[in-house]
């Protein structure tokens, strides 16, 4: 469905379509395909608790890639504000943590991949000279390719099965909620790479800890959610960390600019200072041949 919305996008003259290697692109669609799976299994075979453990493990672990492969490191102050994101989300979405063997493997396994696939989005984006929607093009195909092998570990496919993928009903209802979930699909995809690109991976996990946030607290809001002291504090834990973490980023930004906007008028002192020694090295000259 992705893949599909993309040619329509590129049709209407959003964007060019652009010629991209097969290897790198078909690695980054290995990472989608394992996200995908690993995560959909790490919620089959844990507790919800530790499943939402495992999801806000990908925030540093992200950081620990980073800084161990990438050789991009993390402010203190930016680490610190990580804290209260990470442990506002988990008092507030989980439960439990029973643990198993299987789940364990899966759910480590998922924040690993996932991870890599994050950073690889807004790396690749850098590094083959493309936006998020000439990449997205290349590793969609890809990855519904590579996923279609683990499609029976979802489905129940016996045809005898009651609840057999062959029994579904697939009335006009139906198939008008299957295309607006894969119109969903296509801008959920389609705002990770713009997002990590024009930002870092790291920011997304934060944004996405911001979402979680607001979500369970228009839940406390308007749905009539119990206000519980740990979800409450947990929304409210969280919510400082992500506005601390973002002022840390603004203001880091500002300062990285001010920084550059300098670097111009110093070279056009320099060009400046060459232009008058060339001036007067030229009358020396010309009063020596005089």
């Amino acid at each position: 469905m992705t893949f599909l919305c993309l040619i329509l996008v590129s049709l209407c003259g959003v964007f060019q379509i652009k010629k991209l290697p097969w290897g790198p692109t078909a690695k980054l669609a290995a990472g989608s395909m394992g996200f995908v799976v690993l995560t959909n299994l790490s919620l089959q075979h844990n507790s919800v608790g530790f499943y939402q453990m495992m999801k806000v493990m990908t925030t540093p672990v992200v950081v620990l890639i980073e800084s161990l492969i990438y050789r991009k490191y993390l402010e203190t102050n930016l680490k610190v504000a990580l804290i209260p994101v990470c442990v506002g989300v988990l008092l507030t979405t989980s439960t439990d943590y029973r643990l198993n063997f299987l789940g364990t493997v899966f759910g480590v396994s998922g924040v690993l991949v996932t991870s890599f696939y994050q950073i690889w989005s807004g790396t690749l984006q850098k590094s083959l000279e493309c936006d998020a929607l000439q990449l997205q093009f290349f590793t969609a195909p890809l990855s519904a390719i590579f996923i279609i092998p683990f499609v029976p570990l979802f489905d129940d496919w016996n045809p005898r099965s009651p609840s057999s993928i062959w029994t579904y009903n697939f009335t006009y209802e139906n198939m008008s909620m299957i295309l607006a979930t894969g119109c969903i699909a296509f801008l959920v995809n389609i705002s990770i790479f713009l997002v990590i690109g024009k930002s870092s991976a790291l920011t997304y996990n934060i944004l996405g800890h911001a979402k979680t946030s607001f979500i369970l607290l228009s839940d406390f809001a308007l749905f009539g959610r119990p206000a519980e002291p740990k979800g409450i504090s947990g929304i409210l834990c969280a919510l400082f960390g992500v506005f601390w973490y973002t002022h840390l980023k603004l203001e880091k930004n500002r300062l990285e600019k001010e920084a550059k906007s300098k670097v111009p008028s110093n070279n056009e002192e320099v060009v400046e200072l060459i232009e008058e020694s060339d001036e007067s090295n030229s009358s020396r000259a010309n009063s020596k041949s005089g």
